[in-house]
Protein backbone atom coordinates (compact mmCIF):
# COMPACT_ATOMS: atom_id res chain seq x y z
CA UNK A 1 0.00 0.00 0.00
CA UNK A 2 1.15 3.49 -0.82
CA UNK A 3 -0.24 6.06 1.61
CA UNK A 4 -0.17 9.60 0.22
CA UNK A 5 -2.87 11.01 2.54
CA UNK A 6 -0.47 13.35 4.37
CA UNK A 7 0.87 15.06 1.22
CA UNK A 8 -0.59 18.53 0.67
CA UNK A 9 1.62 20.50 -1.74
CA UNK A 10 0.12 20.30 -5.24
CA UNK A 11 0.62 19.11 -7.87
CA UNK A 12 2.04 15.85 -6.54
CA UNK A 13 3.89 13.55 -8.94
CA UNK A 14 4.94 10.02 -7.87
CA UNK A 15 6.33 6.94 -9.64
CA UNK A 16 6.23 3.42 -8.23
CA UNK A 17 6.56 -0.16 -9.43
CA UNK A 18 3.51 -2.43 -9.76
CA UNK A 19 2.90 -6.03 -10.80
CA UNK A 20 -0.05 -8.37 -11.45
CA UNK A 21 -1.44 -8.00 -7.92
CA UNK A 22 -3.12 -4.83 -6.68
CA UNK A 23 -1.16 -1.92 -5.29
CA UNK A 24 -3.49 0.18 -3.15
CA UNK A 25 -2.86 3.93 -3.52
CA UNK A 26 -4.37 6.15 -0.82
CA UNK A 27 -5.27 9.68 -1.99
CA UNK A 28 -4.00 12.93 -0.42
CA UNK A 29 -6.85 14.43 1.59
CA UNK A 30 -7.10 17.61 -0.53
CA UNK A 31 -6.60 16.03 -3.95
CA UNK A 32 -9.37 16.77 -6.42
CA UNK A 33 -8.01 15.12 -9.56
CA UNK A 34 -5.79 12.14 -10.32
CA UNK A 35 -4.00 10.96 -13.47
CA UNK A 36 -2.51 7.46 -13.83
CA UNK A 37 -0.16 6.31 -16.61
CA UNK A 38 2.28 3.51 -17.38
CA UNK A 39 4.70 4.16 -20.26
CA UNK A 40 5.43 0.52 -21.11
CA UNK A 41 2.68 -1.76 -19.73
CA UNK A 42 -1.07 -2.25 -19.91
CA UNK A 43 -2.50 -1.56 -16.45
CA UNK A 44 -5.75 -2.36 -14.64
CA UNK A 45 -7.36 0.34 -12.49
CA UNK A 46 -10.22 -0.25 -10.05
CA UNK A 47 -11.88 1.34 -7.03
CA UNK A 48 -12.67 -2.10 -5.59
CA UNK A 49 -10.20 -4.61 -4.23
CA UNK A 50 -7.60 -5.21 -1.57
CA UNK A 51 -3.90 -4.50 -1.38
CA UNK A 52 -1.84 -7.34 -2.96
CA UNK A 53 -5.09 -9.04 -4.02
CA UNK A 54 -6.20 -10.09 -7.49
CA UNK A 55 -7.38 -7.32 -9.81
CA UNK A 56 -11.12 -6.68 -9.68
CA UNK A 57 -13.32 -7.73 -12.60
CA UNK A 58 -14.82 -4.21 -12.25
CA UNK A 59 -11.89 -2.29 -13.70
CA UNK A 60 -10.68 0.05 -16.40
CA UNK A 61 -7.93 -1.22 -18.69
CA UNK A 62 -5.38 1.39 -19.74
CA UNK A 63 -3.18 0.52 -22.72
CA UNK A 64 0.58 0.97 -22.57
CA UNK A 65 1.40 4.67 -22.81
CA UNK A 66 -2.23 5.67 -22.24
CA UNK A 67 -3.58 7.67 -19.32
CA UNK A 68 -6.69 7.74 -17.19
CA UNK A 69 -7.78 10.95 -15.51
CA UNK A 70 -10.59 11.32 -13.02
CA UNK A 71 -12.11 13.76 -10.58
CA UNK A 72 -12.23 12.63 -6.96
CA UNK A 73 -15.51 13.06 -5.11
CA UNK A 74 -15.80 15.16 -1.96
CA UNK A 75 -17.36 14.42 1.41
CA UNK A 76 -19.14 11.16 2.14
CA UNK A 77 -19.12 10.15 -1.54
CA UNK A 78 -15.33 10.06 -1.72
CA UNK A 79 -13.50 6.78 -2.02
CA UNK A 80 -10.18 6.67 -0.16
CA UNK A 81 -8.02 4.76 -2.63
CA UNK A 82 -7.53 3.21 -6.04
CA UNK A 83 -6.10 -0.23 -6.91
CA UNK A 84 -3.57 -0.56 -9.72
CA UNK A 85 -2.14 -3.78 -11.24
CA UNK A 86 -0.45 -4.79 -14.47
CA UNK A 87 -2.10 -7.12 -16.97
CA UNK A 88 1.02 -9.22 -17.61
CA UNK A 89 3.80 -10.46 -15.38
CA UNK A 90 6.82 -8.34 -14.62
CA UNK A 91 7.23 -5.06 -12.83
CA UNK A 92 5.92 -1.88 -14.44
CA UNK A 93 6.58 1.77 -13.67
CA UNK A 94 3.37 3.61 -12.78
CA UNK A 95 3.24 7.40 -12.88
CA UNK A 96 0.57 9.27 -10.94
CA UNK A 97 -0.25 12.93 -10.53
CA UNK A 98 -2.55 14.39 -7.89
CA UNK A 99 -3.95 17.88 -8.40
CA UNK A 100 -5.87 20.09 -6.03
CA UNK A 101 -9.45 20.60 -6.91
Amino acid sequence: MLDYRALNSFPINRTFSANTTNTQVMFPSNAGYMTIQSPDHKILVSFEGEDVGAPSPHRIEVNSGGTIEFKLAKGYNRTQSVYIATESSGAADINIIFEEG
